[in-house]
């Protein structure tokens, strides 16, 4: 362990010194990083893409031990590195050295202490944007999977649709779930591997995927987070202002929509229910968010004026 955090450190104080600028820098990657890790899923995920044949993903509850996400970096210092939007949009090398120079030191001793001795995958989340195909999850998972020494299995499932989640309203992301394909490992442990969590929707979906089928689901990681989203499982208290405000319309609803009910809700999720007023009108707002989402040509579990 102490030779990971080196390796990183030592990397990250060649970088700050380094006068060269990015596009140099990128030229150099073949060599530097791209003979270091085998990417496996940085091909446009066009293949894999094709209309909802079962808009409704499966989610479980959450255990009460679930550990929170670990975080690697701040969302300003993401934006602010040169290779962020072409990492964003696929480029393969841009990530790669994103990867490489914003996974952090603490973030990879966390996921080493969650791990253990348990034999785990890591699992990145592929998935063909709105912007283009996002390559940051999987050169996250070589970067990871070679400083941790765990196996990476990228593109043996994949997102099924386009979701257009980033810096889209709370309603639209709801109503937009992420689903998936793929062979799933039975009593396989897996670390779930992507760029950023928000609502943590596209995660608890891959997580109840995988579930599903028999995998376990034991630590998730992201480059950056929303406000306070690390924390993805739903907490008790969170759980409890759920049930006294809304009750048993609002499981009722969750399921008629969603086909789970709400104690499968992430974390931010439930924060987000619990502002609105009433059960009537968190259905107004699904419905006028389903409207919106199609508007920018999404498929949705909820159809518009229901």
């Amino acid at each position: 362990m102490r030779f990971i955090v080196g390796h990183l450190r030592r990397h990250r104080r060649k970088s700050a010194s380094a006068s060269v600028d990015f596009a140099r820098e990128s030229r150099k990657l073949p060599v530097q990083l791209g003979a270091r890790y085998r990417v496996l899923a940085f091909q446009p995920a066009c293949g894999h893409v094709h209309e909802m044949s079962n808009p409704l993903p499966t989610r479980l509850p959450w255990p009460p031990d679930f550990p929170d996400v670990v975080i690697h970096t701040d969302v300003r210092t993401r934006d602010n590195h040169p290779g962020y939007a072409a990492a964003k949009a696929g480029d393969a090398e841009a990530a790669l050295m994103l990867a490489s120079d914003l996974l952090s030191p603490d973030g990879i001793v966390s996921l080493h202490e969650i791990i253990g001795n348990r034999p785990t995958l890591l699992l990145p989340v592929v998935a063909d944007e709105l912007t283009g195909f996002n390559a940051i999850p999987d050169a996250m998972a070589q970067v990871l999977g070679s400083e941790l020494g765990t196996p990476v299995i990228a593109g043996e499932i994949v997102q099924t649709n386009k979701v257009g989640h980033t810096r889209a309203p709370a309603f639209q992301r709801l109503v937009t779930p992420a689903t998936f394909e793929g062979q799933v490992q039975p009593g396989a442990n897996y670390v779930l591997v992507d760029d950023h969590v928000g609502l943590g929707g596209t995660l608890a979906n891959l997580r109840g995927y995988v579930e599903a089928r028999g995998g376990e689901v034991i630590a998730i990681t992201t480059l950056t987070e929303s406000r306070d989203a690390r924390i993805i499982s739903l907490q008790p208290a969170t759980r409890i202002v759920l049930w006294e405000h809304y009750g048993q319309a609002l499981d009722d609803l969750w399921k008629s929509q969603f086909g789970y009910g709400i104690d499968c809700l992430t974390e931010v999720e439930a924060l987000n229910l619990c502002r609105q007023h009433s059960v009537a009108a968190i259905e107004d707002f699904l419905a006028q968010a389903a409207v919106e989402a199609r508007g920018r040509g999404l498929q949705t579990a909820v159809e518009p004026g229901d």
